[in-house]
């Protein structure tokens, strides 16, 4: 959940800063492109930017800054025990720092203040919790949430501007809202051109922004807490591994849904499978021995 309020956080940012630089003043279509990247149900018709940062940020009918760190702050008191305090401590205090209506004085200070927190966080759980089964527990959530926003916000962008795919400005706003702009320019010295950023956020191995990046990420730690080689979520991550292993970005730029399919075809079924076999002990996995069936069986999660 903090990846999430990451992502919204950093994409009402972008296009905020985004509305400011254009000649005109962007009307409903602007906004409500905003609010389905962020994952909200059709509003309505919201044409305004006070309207939009609002529910990006405190709304509670659909995925908000605030719903995301209030979630994360609940998963967190779950586990506290397995947790460092001072992490345990960041998402509670950013928890309530949030209630606070500053965004509307400060918009900028108030979402920087939910990536900065977000990062600390990072960086305590890689570096003051134990590399443990809980740990990569965490990573995998994360993970998989970063393949998920990616994703969506990539083939949903290359739809919106495929009547204008040379227009730069709106591309490096889709870097920066996967904090992936420098990168990009240390890596090409061309102009931003679609196919390149289409190629760079979603199939880039090195990035650890690109949904790639994260797919492998989240593999790595399935590998690491179920040993059992054929276990169903192992399977369908080799899929997601191979989907992207395979693409083509020229291809995947001309036809960004067909891939989204693809992506999706294999993304459901491993959230039913991570839960079936992680999150929702049975009998019968409980009656399996340790050694049986290739590897370890991963203690079930509550």
């Amino acid at each position: 959940m903090l990846e999430r309020s990451y992502h919204l956080a950093r994409i009402l940012e972008v296009h905020v800063a985004l509305s400011l630089d254009r000649r005109d003043e962007p009307g409903a279509g602007f906004w409500n492109a905003l609010l389905e990247l962020a994952g909200w149900p059709p509003p309505g018709s919201v044409d305004r930017r006070e309207q939009a940062t609002e529910l990006v940020v405190a709304g509670s009918a659909g995925p908000s800054v605030r719903r995301s760190v209030a979630a994360a702050r609940t998963a967190a008191q779950a586990v506290r025990p397995s947790l460092p305090s001072e992490l345990y401590e960041a998402v509670n205090a950013l928890h309530w720092r949030l209630q606070e209506d500053g965004w509307d004085s400060d918009l900028h200070g108030y979402l920087m203040d939910v990536q900065m927190t977000v990062h600390l966080v990072d960086a305590l759980l890689e570096d003051a919790m134990s590399h443990d089964e809980a740990r990569d527990f965490v990573r995998l959530g994360k993970f998989l949430e970063r393949a998920d926003n990616v994703v969506a916000l990539v083939v949903r962008k290359s739809v919106e501007l495929a009547e204008a795919p040379e227009d730069a400005l709106e591309w490096t706003a889709v870097l920066k809202c996967c904090f992936s702009f420098e990168s990009y320019r240390a890596r090409y010295s061309a102009p931003v051109t679609p196919e390149q950023v289409v190629g760079f956020l979603l199939l880039d191995p090195d990035l650890p922004r690109s949904a790639r990046f994260a797919v492998n990420a989240a593999q790595e730690s399935v590998r690491r807490i179920d040993e059992r080689a054929g276990s169903r979520p192992r399977r369908l991550l080799a899929g997601l591994h191979n989907l992207f292993e395979n693409a083509d970005a020229a291809q995947v730029a001309r036809r960004p849904r067909e891939f989204e399919v693809d992506f999706r075809a294999l993304r459901q079924p491993l959230e039913e499978a991570l839960a079936a076999t992680y999150f929702r002990p049975s009998r019968v996995a409980s009656a399996v021995p340790a050694g049986e069936g290739g590897g370890r069986v991963p203690q079930q999660q509550q």
